[in-house]
């Protein structure tokens, strides 16, 4: 009796139990990419640990894999080689090393060079060393020289600084975390049809986190324009939602106070709906521009671009383990920003050379982004409908901002060969003196074939279709374009 009676309270207790849906976890940083973490069932060895990039963080509780032989731990490489060149006279040469030291972490070296017309050119050269001084400390060294040139235009950017970072540190009983700190001297130097101008310059940045019994402070400081900036917020503890902060906000001009947070509502599995406001600010110094623009001419006083309103609504559907799904993944977006300060070209007085300005925009983006299949086929379609006005400019478009795109890609994967096709579409957008652009229709075709398990070849075609491709209407459009590439491991 007592036996059929415990079987029957296990029966009524199982068919009463039900599945507990656990919130995603969002990984951010100063990144703009942002990546969901989702609930999976994954062993941990030490083997992947030692040979990723990226610390691992393991509870406690979850012991390691113990490895059969040590000679695993070892790295499978210590150099990593990347060169390219196209059919627009572009050459590019990446080189890391990373040797078996307990103290410097990799060392690196690149350079790019265009040259996409007759007496216009620009070469980038980077170099950096990464040291570990010990357990959740770095330190990072870095220099830059950007030398451009074009017709009305020599310009020279050299910078070098010195990065450091903390995991945790204690300072006076204070519990600061993530505190990193950079310091730079930067030389720009530019000739305009014959107007020069010198540019010498010292800065520093500062992000922190400090915990309290009941918040967490955060900052971030720079100085590098002529004003500083300051963003600072509170984040409450608490646990009606994910984050709730109060932001302020200061760019040297104006100042403002606004709230931030993180709302996240499970739908169904794999499912979420989140609610997210998060202001910013971007740093916007010489080097971070000329990457971008490379033939630019600096005219206007530097500033910092502040991001007091940065609200996005998203839902999100994976159907990650159900293989009945030619639907992979889904998401419907939209996305609110008020920038101050955004970075926009504009004529200078030698019309083949862009110049730099500052002004507000306003924009909204909504998109569908959608992922059909899993394996060795998959195809993705995105829909993104982009409205952007600048206020103070009467409320004119953005300008070279298309109002919609419509951008597909193929991707067919069967190691040791992968290749793709994408066909991007941009229409309504305009220049800076608002007239119509022509649409984009940009056709790409790529494949890479693995040579061994180390070594990569690979070749790339963009805009096949030879349309209108401009960054800004003064520089030179982008034509058919043929990439070349190996990539070596060793």
């Amino acid at each position: 009796m007592k036996r059929c009676i415990l079987i029957s309270i296990l029966l009524w207790a199982a068919l009463h139990a039900q599945i507990q849906v656990l919130p995603d976890i969002e990984v951010s940083g100063e990144s703009q990419i942002k990546i969901f973490l989702y609930k999976k069932a994954l062993p941990y060895s030490s083997e992947s640990i030692a040979r990723d990039s990226i610390m691992a963080f393991i509870p406690a509780s979850l012991p390691l894999m113990d490895l059969p032989f040590s000679e695993m731990l070892k790295p499978r490489f210590q150099h990593y080689l990347n060169l390219q060149g196209d059919t627009s006279w572009g050459l590019m040469a990446d080189y890391r090393y990373y040797p078996d030291s307990d103290w410097l972490s990799d060392a690196k070296a690149m350079l790019s060079m265009r040259y996409p017309a007759r007496k216009m050119h620009s070469h980038h050269l980077l170099g950096s060393l990464d040291f570990a001084l010990d357990e959740g400390e770095a330190m990072g060294f870095n220099l830059k020289h950007f030398d451009s040139e074009m017709k009305g235009l020599d310009s020279k950017y050299t910078l070098a600084s010195l990065t450091s970072y903390h995991d945790r540190l204690a300072l006076m009983d204070l519990n600061i975390r993530q505190m990193s700190n950079e310091i730079r001297i930067h030389r720009l130097e530019q000739d305009r049809a014959g107007v020069s101008s010198k540019n010498n310059g010292l800065g520093f940045t500062h992000q922190s986190l400090l915990d309290f019994a009941n918040f967490t402070w955060g900052n971030r400081l720079y100085l590098y324009t002529p004003k500083p900036v300051l963003h600072s917020y509170v984040e409450l503890h608490q646990d009606k939602i994910d984050k709730f902060s109060i932001h302020a906000l200061h760019d040297g001009y104006r100042f403002f106070a606004v709230p931030g947070f993180h709302f996240r509502y499970i739908t169904d599995y794999d499912q979420q709906l989140s609610i997210v406001s998060e202001p910013e600010t971007q740093r916007g110094d010489f080097g971070e521009l000329l990457e971008e623009y490379r033939w630019l001419s600096f005219a206007s006083t530097r500033r910092n671009t502040t991001i007091p309103l940065n609200l996005k609504i998203a839902l999100e559907d994976t159907h990650a383990t159900d293989k009945s799904y030619f639907l992979h993944r889904y998401l419907l977006a939209n996305t609110t920003k008020y920038k101050v300060n955004a970075p926009i070209l504009r004529d200078s007085p030698n019309p083949a050379v862009p110049e730099l300005h500052y002004s507000d925009v306003f924009s909204n983006e909504s998109g569908v982004y959608a992922s059909f299949g899993q394996g060795i086929v998959v195809f993705e379609q995105a829909i993104v409908l982009y409205l952007s006005y600048m206020p103070g400019k009467n409320w004119v478009r953005e300008p070279y901002a298309p109002l919609l795109k419509v951008e597909s890609a193929l991707v067919y994967q069967r190691l040791p060969f992968e290749a793709g096709v994408s066909f991007n579409q941009h229409f309504f957008a305009k220049d800076h003196y608002q007239n119509p652009l022509p649409e984009l229709l940009d056709l790409c075709i790529n494949a890479a074939y693995d040579l061994s398990s180390l070594s990569q070849l690979y070749l790339k075609a963009e805009n096949l279709l030879n349309s209108p491709k401009w960054q800004f209407k003064s520089l030179p459009r982008q034509d058919v374009c043929l990439y070349a590439g190996f990539v070596h491991r060793f």
